[in-house]
């Protein structure tokens, strides 16, 4: 079946697609330059972009709203300070991103995605496309793929968390050992579309604020797509 998802323009998915590429999910996800694949068990869902609607492909409609939020589609891009196409990527699994922004703690996005591959061949279901649920790493030793045991430690908190169905709120990040404000915000941002998530800390976010390169102020609310922002224009 093939659906079209309205979108506000300017909707930048050349860049869109650029972020997801570089946090793809081995066996998971695929990116190309004008399309994003999704593998879920004996499912495939395609989205690619045209006129201004996201053209998805797929079998079962349930993962629709998946998509809507991992692609940011109900954004307004007039209510920004700035007239851009950036969106905030989302997820399409919240536990997986959760996992993923954990491992890229204080490495490179290239060293955190070859790790996150290792966790999904480990632990997951790679000829299912499964990422590993909350249950199965709730024991596990993580270490093995060769992360620090702060790190282990914070992903076994994360599969507690969402295997006790708790609500995913900087609270309850932040009581996790190994989970700093840096990766809450990110989680927030990205997990629950909390649009004013700032990681304050972040390398490139601190060096345009004490540059005085932009101004958080006119922001407030939707400090996320400043992130993004930030982000596009000093890593270009």
């Amino acid at each position: 079946m093939i659906h079209q998802i309205p979108i506000h323009p300017p909707y930048d998915f050349k860049t869109m697609l650029a972020f997801l590429k570089r946090h793809a999910a081995e066996s998971i996800e695929e990116v190309g330059e004008d399309y994003y694949i999704r593998y879920v068990a004996d499912e495939t869902i395609k989205v690619e972009m045209s006129d201004n609607h996201l053209i998805v492909t797929y079998k079962d409609e349930k993962y629709l709203d998946n998509i809507k939020h991992l692609f940011d589609v109900h954004h307004k891009p007039d209510t920004l300070p700035i007239l851009t196409g950036i969106r905030v990527a989302g997820c399409f699994d919240s536990f997986e991103v959760a996992v993923s922004i954990v491992l890229g703690q204080l490495i490179s996005i290239k060293q955190a995605t070859k790790k996150l591959g290792q966790l999904i061949n480990q632990f997951g279901d790679v000829d299912r496309h499964h990422f590993p649920t909350p249950y199965q790493l709730l024991d596990a030793e993580i270490e093995s793929i060769g992360i620090t045991k702060t790190k282990a430690t914070a992903i076994r908190g994360l599969a507690s968390l969402y295997h006790d169905k708790l609500e995913i709120n900087r609270e309850n990040l932040l009581a996790i050992k190994g989970i700093g404000p840096w990766t809450s915000e990110l989680i927030m941002m990205r997990c629950k579309k909390d649009h004013d998530a700032f990681p304050k800390n972040d390398l490139f976010i601190k060096k345009a604020l004490d540059a005085n390169l932009i101004d958080e102020k006119p922001w407030s609310g939707n400090r996320a797509y400043l992130t993004q922002y930030i982000w596009k224009e000093m890593t270009s």
